[in-house]
């Protein structure tokens, strides 16, 4: 997705050198982000920094918000933004460190949608485990 319509979004823009650049995919009903943290992502020893874990998780989740917003309307993304949406809340439950030496996996699927609101439901994993349930809520700009 992030490589079809270009952003300079800190968490998920192509166009942002310093940025995580994260690449989300549909997989079937849902959108799916394989990330792999950098040495400096770190905060305890060993440990992934867990703002870090929740920008992802907001960007991941933004972009699945827009993806299914495309797919309603029956369109490809393509190179402009035409379904943007912006963070109306965010929660997160951590449940496990995550290593920073592992690759990040991210699943989201929509829960529900309105004209008003895309309530997104994502899971990040790593190593197969679960490390981290969070819902975002998505608004679209308008």
């Amino acid at each position: 997705m992030q490589d079809r319509i270009k952003v300079h979004c800190f968490g998920c823009g192509a166009l942002n050198e310093h940025g995580l650049q994260i690449k989300s995919f549909w997989s079937g009903e849902e959108v799916v982000c394989a990330w792999r943290p950098k040495p400096h992502h770190i905060g305890h020893p060993g440990i992934l920094y867990g703002g870090l874990i929740a920008s992802v998780v907001d960007c991941h989740c933004i972009w699945t918000a827009s993806a299914h917003a495309y797919r309603r309307a029956g369109m490809e993304m393509e190179d402009e933004l035409r379904f943007p949406f912006v963070t109306g809340g965010l929660s997160i439950r951590y449940k496990k460190p995550v290593s920073i030496e592992h690759p990040v996996e991210l699943r989201a699927r929509v829960a529900e949608f309105s004209e008003r609101k895309t309530v997104v439901n994502c899971t990040v994993s790593s190593r197969g485990l679960a490390c981290a349930e969070a819902e975002v809520v998505a608004v679209p700009m308008r």
